[in-house]
């Protein structure tokens, strides 16, 4: 069979990508997890291989035949540190990815996906709401993100190495926040972990409590799902292009005014909460991702409008499986 490896399968995005690959591949692929630790539900979809992909001798445990593809989905991120540890960053997302991209060569892979994080251009935001694939780095270098932002467009240009040199296929991905189920509700600020902003507002809406608008109602931003993201992963896997860097996204836009409505609707009971708005509040982040490369090169096709999203989170919530 022919083997497709995810690389931080027991991460947030990992198990809906495993389910996915499991739901829409044919019976010739065999999806196979590797990450640090065991997730108990994804361990029940897929072999997961324990292995520390900083250690080079662990790469034995790995296949050497047969593998198709390697996704690369590892990489600790500002959002999920306590405390500044910034060597982290540069030992996992550079020489560790750039382990798992030699390990794909040496094995003969056919492919290699990278993901990485939206963070190099986000700050357009304010100044273009449509964030396109060839937007050049605009970002910060005085803060927690700064040395995560570099490391990562680091390996973006290493993975283009190992193309041009080795004539593999590679694509990349770049992802704004993607949005899920999970029961790990925090992230952190500052090195500081705290409680989501969306899922503060769905427990809210939950309880039927009143829920403060901040700022600007009308501020849009692009509210992908996870399931979407792992419809182009799936393309990507079974393109026959050479390369190729897309954003994630929907390519539509939704107020943040529309987003609270939202989840009151979905998410709230008989008592819907009341909106309070706050114009002097700090406003939301604003952002819509241009897609147009995903569509015309992958024929993908986002399939989760925003209310689709969040009838899903609802179910996902109910079943708790992640």
């Amino acid at each position: 069979m022919k083997k497709i490896l995810i690389f931080g399968v027991s991460g947030n995005m990992g198990g809906y990508l495993a389910e996915y690959l499991l739901q829409n591949c044919s019976s010739e692929y065999e999806i196979i997890g590797v990450d640090l630790v065991e997730h108990p539900t994804v361990k029940k979809m897929v072999n997961i291989i324990t292995m520390d992909i900083n250690n080079e001798e662990e790469y034995s445990k790995l296949p050497t035949k047969d593998v198709y593809a390697v996704i690369d989905m590892i990489g600790p991120m500002p959002a999920r540190m306590v405390g500044y540890k910034p060597m982290v960053y540069v030992e996992t997302n550079v020489l560790g990815s750039f382990r798992i991209f030699d390990y794909a060569v040496k094995v003969n892979a056919d492919r290699i996906l990278y993901a990485k994080s939206f963070i190099d251009i986000v700050k357009r935001g304010e100044e273009q709401l449509i964030l396109h694939v060839d937007d050049q780095p605009y970002f910060d270098y005085d803060n927690y993100h700064s040395v995560y932002c570099v490391t990562q467009n680091a390996t973006k240009e290493l993975l283009r190495c190992v193309h041009e040199f080795y004539k593999i296929k590679t694509f990349t991905f770049r992802l704004p926040h993607i949005y899920l189920w999970n029961t790990n509700d925090r992230y952190s600020v500052k090195g500081v972990p705290q409680k989501m902003m969306h899922r503060i507002l769905i427990d809210k809406a939950t309880a039927g409590e009143t829920i403060e608008v901040w700022g600007d109602p009308a501020r849009q931003k692009d509210m992908v799902y996870v399931k979407d993201l792992c419809q182009m992963f799936f393309k990507a896997c079974f393109t026959e292009r050479e390369t190729g860097f897309y954003n994630v996204g929907t390519g539509i836009g939704t107020s943040l005014l529309k987003q609270i409505e939202g989840m009151r609707d979905v998410f709230g009971g008989k008592k819907k909460s009341e909106l309070v708005f706050c114009p002097e509040k700090p406003n939301a982040p604003q952002y819509i991702m241009d897609i147009k490369e995903a569509v015309n090169e992958l024929g993908y096709e986002p399939k989760y409008s925003y209310l689709d999203m969040l009838e899903d989170m609802r179910k996902e919530r109910e079943l708790g499986r992640f």
